[in-house]
């Protein structure tokens, strides 16, 4: 009796499964399919993709399943020839030119920070941010001076890059440190923000990480997001597979791990405070269109001098095995 109940059991449980999955996919691939607008306002329909004017430098890793591009600057994004090769290495699953997903249009990645200090009597809003479209070193109006770069660790199991630099007005000092798993499909970020006291407290910090998928050069990808991540997805007809890259951020405190907005059109969030007036979030529905996530770490109240905040930005690359396999382009670390 009790092994036909189990049996019973398990039939009506793979059958639940099935439902789900099946309407997971057509939930995937039909009604809930949006079409959102057809290109960025930095990148107007009909214009090539642009490239930095001058070399982006940086170390190049390439692992089992993605080879990465970490410049200098504390983003992904790496040319050394000037003016550089498009699209250069930002972020390849399948490992291949062909295959980029970040270096399109200003390389795909960036960061802003704003942050307030207090001015005879005066909170004053502050901004310094860059991403590799800026050119290389940082010009004066992003207000990011380079502090070092260096390689901490580089063997078989795992590469660690890791950057520095200061705001102009040198009240934060800002390292990013990039662990990337050679076995793995992602790689971890790790920022810390320290007010360096030069000023006093700071208030207000809040901390952007922008990234622009485009997968395998594609612009127009399937976008969503949750709480605290977003994701673009890309069906390649000739490895006959849907690829999805996703950027999830996370700040380790005791109140919560979720950063506080996640923006889908974050052209416009470059380098202000608040939002754009077009920005979107979309939790069910997927949206095509030419995305960009906006990752908005609110680190706000008073940061004391000498003190710092710390966040995790996780980079993830993966293919829906919904949509077809795509395991021969994997695995051998060469080009499919």
């Amino acid at each position: 009796m009790e092994k036909r109940k189990k049996s019973t059991y398990m039939i009506v449980a793979f059958g639940l499964l099935s439902v789900l999955l099946a309407s997971l996919a057509v939930q995937t691939l039909s009604s809930d399919v949006l079409v959102g607008p057809s290109a960025s306002p930095q990148k107007p329909a009909g214009v090539a993709p642009a490239t930095p004017a001058t070399a982006i430098p940086g170390v190049i890793y390439t692992g089992t399943y993605i080879r990465i591009g970490l410049n200098n600057g504390g983003t992904f994004g790496v040319s050394t020839t000037t003016p550089p090769t498009n699209p250069g290495v930002g972020f390849q699953f399948p490992i291949g030119p062909q295959y980029e997903s970040l270096a399109i249009w200003w390389w795909g990645e960036g960061y802003v920070l704003n942050y307030k200090v207090l001015v005879s009597g005066v909170w004053q809003d502050r901004v310094a941010y860059w991403w590799p479209d800026l050119g290389w070193p940082p010009p004066a109006g992003s207000r990011i001076v380079p502090i070092y770069a260096k390689q901490t660790r580089n063997d078989n199991n795992r590469a660690i890059w890791e950057v520095k630099v200061q705001t102009v007005d040198k009240v934060l000092n800002v390292t990013f440190v990039f662990s990337f798993p050679k076995p793995q499909k992602y790689v971890l970020l790790e920022t810390t923000i320290k007010n360096t006291g030069a000023m006093g407290k700071v208030r207000d910090l809040l901390y952007k990480r922008i990234v622009d998928w485009d997968i395998h050069q594609d612009t127009g990808n399937m976008w969503t997001s949750d709480s605290h991540a977003a994701y673009a997805s890309y069906y390649n007809a000739t490895l006959g597979a849907t690829y999805v890259m996703s950027v999830a951020g996370y700040t380790p405190t005791v109140l919560t791990n979720i950063p506080a907005y996640v923006d889908l059109y974050a052209w416009e969030d470059i380098p202000g405070r608040p939002p754009g007036s077009a920005d979107i979030q979309t939790h069910h529905a997927a949206l095509l269109t030419d995305g960009n996530a906006g990752i908005y770490y609110d680190l706000g109240g008073d940061l004391s001098s000498g003190s710092s905040k710390k966040v995790v930005t996780v980079y993830q690359a993966g293919w829906n095995w919904l949509t077809g396999p795509a395991v021969s382009s994997e695995g051998s670390g060469t080009n499919p």
